[in-house]
């Protein structure tokens, strides 16, 4: 059973749900006070596509209305390339480019990856 059939079953009528999800392929990545490239999320982005085409088919079917939607860019800050290195290279559906992960070695200080973030409040029927 899909997660959103089992939220509705015991959700209250008229509820809501908060669903955020990163939603960039290629979310920039700056060090240095520069950009440095971009991480490689297609695999992610693949897997949105999936939870968009269930989530479509719950709305179709009338189980939840999407009451508001917005997207917003979320900063992920880290101390130096080591920890850019280790955190994000562990995310789901994410690779690092091997000139991108060069590039933050070499500044040498704090990096940051700015994801698109999408939010949907799901109102349940």
């Amino acid at each position: 059973m899909h997660a959103l059939q089992r939220i509705h079953a015991v959700l209250v009528p008229g509820g809501v749900i908060v669903d955020t999800q990163p939603v960039s392929a290629h979310p920039p990545v700056e060090a240095g006070g520069g950009n440095i490239g971009a991480l490689d999320m297609q695999a992610w982005a693949e897997t949105i596509a999936e939870v968009d085409a269930r989530t479509a088919e719950v709305l179709a079917d009338g189980l939840f209305a999407v009451e508001a939607e917005s997207a917003f860019t979320v900063t992920d800050s880290f101390d130096d390339p080591s920890e850019f290195i280790d955190t994000v290279g562990a995310w789901m559906g994410t690779r690092i480019p091997s000139d991108v992960a060069g590039r933050a070695t070499a500044a040498a200080g704090p990096v940051d990856v700015h994801q698109e973030v999408r939010l949907r409040l799901l109102r349940r029927a």
